[in-house]
């Protein structure tokens, strides 16, 4: 999560950009080992472990900063306990907190970003990565919504489902991320008004949210202040 200054810590958001990298890589590597990806319950666990070290690695970027690191620790606290039962006791209403848990923290952090993002006067290195954590925020929002979404509905999306019956979370980034662009392959579609309503919500945001960015971007970078 990031911090919200007038002179923000020098590559605060390598943090947060890290942590999400980390979560985006993590399920299609596990995947990549044919006796991990065939047991669910690793799966599901290294899912939450993904959740964990994105809260873990993005409130590093808070302790500067009081209130919001108490916030963000607290939800990465919550998220790794809600972990540790997991395993010993396998839950769908764990996973459900785990999700919201994420979800709150992706919100907050997309938030805070944002501000500091298009309220930047200089085009550096931290700025650039803020722009970067807020597109992939939105992916990650729109992703968990869409997961919880297909818990309570799972006729929700046609395609998005495993072997297993279970929407998991490389699927749901993959529609995230590919509707957020744009593309609209066709090969996970919405089957239900509020996941086509989500969905066109999505493309639109990740359009005018590129259109806004490079604007603002070039306004930066034409007022003189240029790249550092």
């Amino acid at each position: 999560m990031p911090m919200l200054n007038q002179h923000p810590k020098p590559d605060n958001y390598a943090y947060l950009l890290s942590g999400l990298l980390f979560l985006f890589l993590l399920i299609p590597t596990l995947r990549s080992f044919p006796d991990l990806a065939e047991n669910a319950h690793l799966m599901r666990l290294g899912l939450q472990i993904g959740y964990s070290a994105l809260m873990l690695l993005g409130v590093w970027s808070l302790h500067r900063e009081t209130r919001l690191f108490h916030i963000g620790m607290g939800l990465a606290v919550l998220n790794v306990l809600f972990t540790i039962f997991n395993v010993y006791y396998p839950s769908r209403n764990i996973e459900l907190s785990s999700s919201l848990m994420a979800f709150l923290f992706a919100v907050i952090s997309l938030v805070i970003s944002a501000k500091h993002v298009f309220g930047g006067t200089t085009i550096d290195r931290n700025l650039l990565f803020g722009a970067m954590c807020v597109y992939f925020l939105i992916g990650l929002i729109w992703a968990i919504l869409y997961g919880l979404i297909f818990q309570f509905w799972p006729e929700s999306f046609n395609g998005i489902a495993d072997i297993h019956g279970n929407a998991t979370l490389d699927n749901l980034l993959y529609y995230s991320f590919v509707t957020l662009a744009g593309l609209g392959y066709g090969d996970i579609t919405p089957a239900v008004p509020l996941a086509r309503t989500l969905a066109y919500l999505e493309v639109i945001t990740g359009q005018l949210y590129i259109a806004i960015m490079l604007a603002g971007l070039v306004s930066l970078f034409l007022s003189g202040r240029g790249v550092r």
